[in-house]
């Protein structure tokens, strides 16, 4: 599972920086800012899905065989003894150690670091419920919070190499993203059987992560075969064979098209990065699609233009498979199933001999010279779809369904690290649609179309006016196409704008989730009264939602209500203090309010919950000088600097400290290097100014004290001005 999501973290540093509370959990997911209103049942409907396990009541050869499967042993809740414990796993981007234990027959992933006075800190322990993945390539372990949530862990094990742990996909770097980390519908639609939802499914904010008790185990017959509850009545009732047979779906006699789309709802992720791969209709359900009905009505594939060229990922069976020649002049002939049957994965020796038959078919007349490169016994598959190391989950090796003439130069297999994508490496262009295609021009297609453009700031520039013109031609009465043209002129930094479409959005479907994606652009864009106004809406209607006090917390902070704020703060960390940012802020607050120890205490909860963001440990670093807990203060600067080394403001303010202490020397390298990377910080300028002259240096001195007082910053340069004066003969 690899998440792609569009967080972005509040960063505080300063105790009045007026900056906006971006803690809403719901829009870092793209889903999410996209309409989630689906078509409503009947409310007698004529199918109905079942338990699979009853499947096998009537169909007990199939049912064993298909138990052995990677699908079957998809999702499934931990038993303890499935557990390979081993060692403590040192993870060397966070420094942080992990360790699976055991206690009281429940299994725990555990994690922490050591301090700066060699303890351990920064503890957070997860009881594991579930485990994701069937083994054949790795295992992820997933927490349930009380909310009945899912929550993805930090340590992942996997196959290669006879079994080893490393870090879950999208873990792998210095600010991972803790143990709070959701599923959402998008990972559990491939991951398992259809579950039970909470309604009505139209309330993004408070149903895009809850699962209602029993959790399926395992992807299930009626994912490929349709509901069973009517093929299941009809058996147990006597029903004759032929209405039998029609209450279910056979893919098999589906046209190719529509039994190719049954694999293709897990198997044609585009890409695992933001891109957006899929957008789901609007009208869609999060579990609406059936088989035999056309994927295309439950979502669009998008695809960067020009393909992903050479890129390998995890999910990338079908999308491969697509672009080989194989498949292109089969004419609808070459299918998953044509190689592949779901319900029995032939092995070893017997794989070899079942794929080779398989190419025969089309491949009989080939040349077999004995020592010639189709030898017989050769193995088609290894050489023409050989397993490669996939780029998005760099600890799995798959076979690459792409059909080659030759296999390609150097060694498939070799390890590589975990590249996490950012701003700066992200796709940035035009989005076409991949699947299915050619759309049509209808208006619905249109419009995802343009969303997919705005989504993740992919192709803004051309995005933001071709959908806008197209809610003003159409008036969509679904919200989430104003809420995503909002979002997407937020990113642009375009607030006032994004307001005006998020207003429509709020209006339209007047949800808590709605309004506080309002509040928060709102506040964006300084319009604090009404951003307050449309936050305590939010927490009216919903009081339980603690994004929407905690952004509220933060709007009143703006306006100088500290006690207000704090309040707001502290419910909204009681309703869900997992939520970092939340801790975050409420310390920014209570340290503006003059009460450090009460700054400190949320700035540590803070990090232990995710200790990776530099600008948090910068925080506690501040907190922690200001108290006079200079040893540990020393600890927070330096880790901050190795988690982001470009960090400016984090090099001054150490720099600041180690002059405060006569380390003149190491004050002025760390006051150089936060100029060469923010050359406008003025105060870096200023206290370089004032470390050159007690070193010694006048000239040297001044010339820093000069840029300073020509600056933007009025504080720093009357500083500036001040010292040059008195400076002067």
């Amino acid at each position: 599972m690899v998440a792609t999501e569009r967080c972005e973290l509040n960063v505080v540093s300063r105790p009045r920086v007026a900056i906006a509370l971006t803690i809403l959990m719901a829009s870092s997911v793209a889903g999410w800012l996209f309409t989630r209103r689906p078509r409503r049942p009947p409310a007698s409907p004529p199918n109905a899905y079942v338990n699979g396990a009853v499947c096998a009541d009537c169909h007990p050869n199939v049912a064993a065989t298909y138990r052995k499967t990677g699908m079957a042993r998809s999702f499934a809740r931990l038993r303890p003894e499935t557990v390979a414990f081993g060692k403590t796993f040192h993870h060397q981007a966070s420094d942080s150690e992990f360790a699976m234990i055991v206690r009281n027959g429940k299994v725990y992933q555990r994690r922490w670091q050591i301090g700066f006075d060699g303890k351990e800190t920064n503890v957070d322990e997860k009881q594991v419920d579930f485990v994701v993945g069937s083994g054949n390539h790795a295992r992820t372990f997933l927490h349930r919070t009380a909310q009945n949530t899912l929550q993805v862990l930090p340590l992942s094990w996997y196959a290669e190499k006879g079994g080893y742990w490393h870090m879950s996909p999208g873990y792998d770097q210095p600010d991972y993203p803790g143990s709070v980390r959701p599923v959402h519908y998008e990972c559990m639609f491939c991951h398992n059987a259809y579950p039970k939802i909470p309604e009505p499914l139209e309330h993004a904010a408070s149903t895009e992560m809850t699962f209602d008790e029993p959790l399926p185990e395992g992807i299930d017959c009626q994912r490929c075969h349709g509901p069973g509850g009517r093929h299941v009545n009809l058996a147990s009732t006597g029903g004759a064979p032929e209405q039998i047979r029609a209450a279910i779906v056979n893919p098999r006699r589906l046209n190719p098209e529509r039994e190719l789309e049954v694999c293709m709802q897990c198997h044609l992720e585009t890409t695992s990065l933001d891109l957006p791969n899929s957008i789901r209709r609007a009208e869609a359900a999060p579990f609406s699609y059936l088989p035999g009905l056309p994927l295309g009505d439950f979502q669009i594939a998008f695809d960067r233009a020009g393909g992903q060229n050479h890129r390998f990922e995890i999910a990338h069976g079908a999308y491969r498979l697509r672009q080989s020649l194989c498949f292109v002049k089969s004419a609808g002939k070459l299918r998953c199933t044509t190689c592949h049957d779901p319900h029995d994965i032939p092995r070893g020796i017997e794989a070899t001999a079942h794929y080779n038959r398989v190419c025969e078919t089309c491949h009989a007349s080939l040349p077999r010279a004995a020592s010639g490169p189709h030898a017989a016994g050769a193995d088609c598959v290894s050489c023409h779809m050989p397993k490669r190391r996939t780029d998005d989950v760099v600890h799995v090796v798959m076979t690459d369904h792409y059909i080659q003439r030759r296999k390609p130069d150097g060694d498939l297999l070799t390890p590589k690290a975990e590249v996490i994508e950012s701003a700066d490496t992200a796709y940035r262009g035009e989005v076409v649609p991949y699947y299915p295609a050619p759309l049509a021009d209808t208006p619905e297609n249109l419009l995802d179309t343009a969303a997919a453009q705005v989504r993740y700031r992919t192709n803004l520039k051309e995005g933001l006016p071709r959908l806008a013109a197209l809610l003003e031609r159409y008036r969509p009465s679904q919200a989430g196409y104003y809420a995503e043209l909002g979002q997407g002129y937020g990113d642009a930094d375009k607030w006032p704008q994004a307001v005006s479409y998020l207003e429509e959005a709020a209006r339209r479907e007047p949800t808590a989730f709605r309004l506080v994606q309002l509040g928060n652009a709102q506040m964006q864009a300084r319009q604090f009264p009404q951003a307050e106004a449309t936050l305590r809406r939010a927490t009216a209607l919903s009081a339980e939602y603690a994004p929407a006090w905690g952004t509220l917390g933060w709007v009143l902070w703006q306006q100088d209500r500290g006690v207000e704020a704090r309040t707001a703060l502290q419910r909204a960390v009681t309703l869900d203090p997992e939520l970092p940012e939340l801790h975050n802020n409420l310390a920014s607050v209570a340290w503006g309010m003059g009460d450090q120890a009460a700054a400190e205490q949320q700035y540590r909860e803070a990090l232990r919950i995710q200790p990776g963001i530099a600008e948090w440990r910068l925080n506690l670093a501040r907190v922690l000088a200001t108290r006079g807990e200079i040893p540990e203060a020393r600890f927070q600067f330096v880790e901050t600097i190795r988690l982001k080394p470009g960090l400016a403001q984090a090099r001054l303010d150490y720099g600041r400290l180690l002059a405060d202490h006569e380390e003149t020397a190491d004050a002025i390298r760390q006051l150089e290097t936060a100029i060469r990377l923010q050359p406008d910080l003025w105060r870096a300028h200023f206290e370089l100014g004032m470390a050159l002259g007690r070193k010694g240096n006048p000239i040297a001195a001044a010339e820093q004290l000069r840029i300073a007082a020509n600056g933007s910053d009025p504080q720093v340069r009357a500083e500036a001005l001040d010292v040059l004066q008195r400076l002067k003969p």
